[in-house]
């Protein structure tokens, strides 16, 4: 095969092992695990195949590290995946045949998946990204799509100039889809493969124990990155046009809930620090310490 897999983790070994129980013994796999936790390592490489396993010590967020994976492979595509995503070997076959069948005629790509359906239909990401009705019956093998999703993507190397696909000052959210607005820029394609559906569970790619910190961390990072996405390809004033009615309605909803509902009061303060922190211009790695609360 000329395609690797690369998984990012965060102290999600159960989530992982799932994942890999069904990739097969003959395609390389790049684990990158966003912790310090080096009997993690030991376990997965001494268990899997083919299977390498990069500690980052800490949690440098989901673009960085997927951009450390892809500097250690060799072949000319690479499939990023979830731990959250579940995809067997004879699937993994069935993408390089239509990866064959492209001849080099895009950049993304992604087998199809439920949550890449309801991604399309209902995007509001970006005024500029069409909406795309995905139908799942047709006879084609492949189509065009504007947004695929990060959980399952495929990178055909060959369209970038080096192996720094994702920008890194995004944590969390919304690098694929600043991925995607850059590959429409510069009119390459982006197809889902409509004839190869797996299954992605969807935002559980991390221990229970942690689900709370997660729930607010998500929250946090989804409207940092909704900021500083419109601020790089539309500029600071009309981003801020576009949030400073949310930020105002976060600020007085966490206020005005604290006695009333702890769970609507928490997401709405996760909410507002995160919108705020990246209109006043702070880095969106700080949000790793939500992680870490007691």
């Amino acid at each position: 095969m000329n395609l690797s897999i690369v998984i990012i983790s965060y102290k999600s070994l159960e989530k992982l092992e799932n994942c890999l129980s069904g990739l097969g013994k003959n395609i390389e796999k790049i684990i990158v695990e966003n912790s310090n936790n080096f009997q993690f390592k030991e376990l997965i490489e001494k268990k899997y195949y083919k299977a390498k396993v990069i500690i980052n010590n800490e949690n440098l967020g989901f673009g960085k590290a997927a951009n450390i994976g892809f500097q250690k492979i060799n072949t000319k595509y690479a499939l990023l995946l979830s731990t959250d995503v579940k995809i067997d070997e004879s699937q993994l076959i069935k993408i390089q045949n239509e990866i064959d069948n492209c001849n080099e005629e895009f950049a993304l790509a992604t087998p199809l998946h439920d949550d890449l359906i309801d991604f399309n239909n209902s995007n509001n990401f970006d005024k500029h990204f069409k909406s795309k009705k995905i139908n799942i019956s047709t006879n084609e093998s492949k189509t065009k799509i504007d947004l695929i999703k990060g959980c399952s993507l495929i990178v055909n190397f060959n369209k970038f100039k080096d192996k720094y696909i994702f920008d890194e000052n995004f944590f969390f959210f919304f690098e694929e889809i600043d991925l995607c607005k850059r590959i429409k820029n510069i009119n390459e394609n982006i197809f889902v493969f409509n004839k190869i559906k797996i299954f992605h569970e969807g935002g559980k790619g991390v221990d229970p124990k942690i689900a709370q910190n997660y729930s607010d961390f998500r929250h946090w990072n989804y409207y940092w990155s909704r900021f500083y996405y419109h601020k790089k390809h539309y500029g600071f004033l009309y981003s801020l046009f576009i949030h400073l009615s949310k930020l105002i309605r976060f600020f007085i909803s966490f206020l005005a809930l604290y006695f009333f509902s702890k769970e609507k009061f928490r997401k709405n303060k996760f909410r507002f620090f995160g919108l705020f922190s990246s209109v006043i211009g702070i880095k969106s790695s700080v949000s790793k310490d939500i992680l870490n609360k007691n």
